[in-house]
This record gives C-alpha cells, sequence and structure tokens, in this order.
C-alpha cells in the first residue's frame, strides 16, 4: 500500500469519530465523564458540520511524515465529503454504506462499501450516525494523564474486546466548540497518523448536492481495496 493509500485509509477512522457522539456519563463529577457528556450533547444538536483540517501520518521505514491538509463536510445521517487540497486533490465521498475516492491525478475512482472495508465496522457505523461510541470502544483518560486545550484531559478510546497490541485512539476536546479537535490515530504497526481539525462551521444547512459526485468520463473505476484501520 502507498503512503498516500495508507493515509486514505486512516483517515476514514477519523471521519468517523469526527462525526461520532461520545458516550454520556453515568453520574457527574468525573472529569472524564463529564467532558463526554459534553461532547455528547454538542453532537446531538448538530445536523452538519464543516471544518478544515491538517494531516500528518508517520509511516514506520520512512523518513519523513505524510503532510495533507483540506476540508470536510458532514451531514446527518449518513453524507461525507473528505476533500484534501494539498499537496494534491483528492476526494472521498461517503453516501450511506457506499464510498468513492476520487483521485483526479491517476485519473482513478476507487469504489467501496464501507461495511466492508475493516476488520471492524465500529468506526463506520459511529460515522453513519447509527451507533453511540460506548458500544464499541472503552473511553477513558490518557495513560500518562495528558491535558489537551484548556486544561481537558486527551481521552483514550480502545475496545475492551481486543488483545493487548490493539490500535489505539486518542482525542482531543476543543474546549470552547466541544468538537473533535484533534484526533491521534496508533495501529499495531507503530504507525501514527494525526488529524487536527479547525475552523468548525456548524448547522449552515449543508445542501445535499455538495455530497453528490458523478464519475468523470475519463475516469477508470476500480474496486477499493481492504482497508486494516481501527
Amino acid at each position: 500500500m502507498t503512503r498516500r493509500a495508507f493515509a486514505r485509509g486512516v483517515a476514514l477512522a477519523a471521519l468517523a469519530l469526527g462525526t461520532a457522539w461520545l458516550p454520556a456519563p453515568a453520574c457527574a463529577g468525573d472529569p472524564v465523564k463529564d467532558l463526554v457528556r459534553k461532547v455528547e450533547a454538542r453532537y446531538q444538536k448538530t445536523t452538519d458540520l464543516t471544518a478544515e483540517f491538517s494531516q500528518s501520518t508517520d509511516i514506520k521505514g520512512f523518513a519523513k511524515p505524510l503532510q495533507s491538509s483540506g476540508r470536510v463536510y458532514i451531514k446527518r445521517p449518513g453524507k461525507l465529503r473528505w476533500d484534501y487540497l494539498a499537496p494534491t486533490l483528492e476526494q472521498i465521498f461517503v453516501e450511506n454504506d457506499k464510498i468513492q475516492f476520487y483521485i483526479p491525478e491517476h485519473k482513478q475512482v476507487m469504489v467501496g462499501q464501507l461495511s466492508k472495508m475493516a476488520n471492524s465496522q465500529a468506526p463506520f457505523q459511529l460515522l453513519q450516525g447509527i451507533g453511540r461510541l460506548d458500544r464499541h470502544y472503552l473511553v477513558t483518560a490518557a495513560p500518562d494523564g495528558a491535558k489537551g486545550s484548556g486544561g481537558l484531559p486527551l481521552l483514550s478510546l480502545t475496545r475492551p474486546d481486543d488483545g493487548p497490541d490493539q490500535p489505539r485512539i486518542v482525542v482531543e476536546v476543543d474546549p470552547g466548540s466541544h468538537f473533535l479537535r484533534r484526533v491521534e490515530l496508533h495501529d499495531v504497526n507503530g504507525n501514527v497518523s494525526t488529524f487536527t481539525f479547525s475552523a468548525f462551521l456548524a448547522n449552515t444547512g449543508l445542501k445535499d448536492k455538495l455530497f453528490e459526485f458523478t464519475v468523470p468520463q475519463d475516469a477508470e473505476v476500480i474496486n477499493a481495496p481492504t482497508l486494516a484501520v481501527p
């Protein structure tokens, strides 16, 4: 798999988190549960969301990380558009279980099903708004007690049924908006992809047309490979 293809794969997991909501706490007083409750309340009030992102992917065996940036558009339920704008244009369109990757440079469109593109469907269930994070992940404070913006605890997400070498996800919550500001994906091979989101615009009335994609006449359509993402 190329570095760019790997980056696209981990992007899907980040997108899933970016559109999900965290579980409500059973009781107040716990900093992690209190933060999770605020994030859940924020996303439940969000029908659509636009944000800018920067991505840095460190892949073992490569001296320099892969850097990219762009913009993401989300509309509940099940609509998502992820545009890489630099260093090259690439686009990801999601409609429920259908996903399309458009790579203008290669004149290719990769098509597939989200539910068949990973070992677990959990992140994509969250992406589509049909699941809750606490049904798939154990949410705790980061093991090292690290803090994010505004002194909020970083949240560590793991699957309770996985082994000791499971992928790990760390998220940082924006203290003002309570959207997910940063997502770190640590896979079992030691690769780390970090997404930082900014310039949030919520509930602006994004039109369905923004999420529609028509395959260009000169583009080759191929089946997307199975992506082993957390």
